[in-house]
């Protein structure tokens, strides 16, 4: 193991996880039942761990390298954080209406 900045992870990280935040996000069924809801979260688990699945390949598909992290782990966390984003979605709209409401 090698010290210093993991460029090729630090490019993963900076040009796909935000646009895909955005892909969440803009997809999202805030309008819709609870049940749809679930579904479009499942929908986009089973996604997220197919593409873990794929970078864990051998290369060229493959780039991630477990250490002590298990693929269970990942199918319990994101669906967590994925509730986050949207609760920090609804937070960040909340204070944007707030400073339209008190600007106009």
């Amino acid at each position: 193991m090698s010290q210093g900045i993991d460029w090729p992870a630090f490019a993963g990280y900076t040009f796909l996880i935000p646009p895909v935040n955005l892909l969440f996000l803009n997809w999202f069924p805030f309008n819709r039942s609870l049940t749809k809801r679930i579904i479009y979260i499942v929908v986009w688990e089973i996604s997220l761990l197919s593409y873990e699945l794929i970078t864990l390949l051998p290369g060229p598909w493959g780039f991630l390298h477990y250490g002590w992290w298990k693929l269970w782990i990942s199918a319990l966390i994101n669906p967590i954080l994925l509730l986050i984003l949207i609760g920090f979605y609804k937070f960040v709209s909340k204070l944007e209406n707030k400073v339209k409401i008190e600007v106009s």
